[in-house]
């Protein structure tokens, strides 16, 4: 059916595409010569080719974001209506919509703004990136649970989905808070921003270790994003579900 292969290919092209530009900016930064321990992902945006891989990586995944938030919307929305499970489950997979697109939106516009030039501008998009991502991830993953439950043979890729879903939002919280004991009241910002003017300084020195602890946290918390989109890859190839009576609401 003409869904299920647009469907497919919006998730492969979101995972593969996304996947694709960190590995290239990764790849450019050790080119450059900078330290192989794990920069924040925003740090690609600093220097030749990586700023330019990182902005039209986050343009081209944000409009994928865009596409797969409203693909999922869909599909879900008629496999509730299907299985007869109530309004509530209505509302919450409407409400999913919200934080995917304006997570989609902020991915878009953070190319723009790399952290060295303007960093509450950056900052704000980065937090609306993670933060929205890891609200939908737990939504889409609280529907389908409610969705597939109570087909034995599904749960295997629901626990998977919980998982990687679990992974996003400790990522987020291990990274908060240690960029919190890190960047505290005292931290000086002018001073921070002012040392990317030096490429070989800034990349090759562990300015503090806690910071390139909270980057590795980055990393986890979008490979749970990922990989939460990635687990629907499987169930978009199922027809619609339909329960029997006793397990219908």
């Amino acid at each position: 059916m003409e869904h299920v292969g647009r469907r497919r290919l919006a998730i492969l092209s979101m995972v593969g595409a996304t996947s694709l530009w960190l590995c290239l900016g990764y790849g450019t930064w050790l080119m450059n010569g900078c330290r192989a321990w794990l920069p924040y992902i925003s740090d690609f945006d600093l220097y030749e080719p990586g700023d330019t891989i990182f902005t039209v990586g986050t343009f081209v995944s944000g409009f994928l974001v865009f596409w797969i938030v409203m693909e999922l919307h869909v599909m879900n929305m008629n496999h509730i209506s299907a299985g007869n499970h109530g309004n509530m489950w209505h509302g919450l997979n409407h409400l999913a919509v919200f934080p995917g697109l304006i997570g989609a939106f902020s991915c878009i516009r953070i190319g723009t703004v790399p952290w060295d030039t303007d960093g509450p501008m950056h900052g704000h998009y980065a937090m609306d990136i993670f933060y929205n991502g890891v609200y939908w991830c737990l939504l889409v993953t609280l529907v389908s649970a409610r969705i597939w439950w109570n087909f034995p043979s599904f749960k295997r890729i629901l626990w998977m989905r919980l998982g990687a879903a679990v992974s996003a939002a400790v990522g987020l919280f291990k990274m908060i808070t240690t960029q919190i004991s890190v960047w505290g009241d005292d931290f000086d910002w002018d001073a921070y921003n002012a040392s990317a003017s030096d490429m070989l300084a800034f990349c090759t020195e562990a300015l503090e270790p806690a910071i390139n602890t909270g980057a590795a946290w980055e990393y986890v918390l979008v490979a749970g994003i990922l990989g939460t989109i990635l687990s629907f890859l499987p169930e978009v190839s199922f027809g619609t579900p339909e329960p029997p009576p006793e397990n219908e609401e």
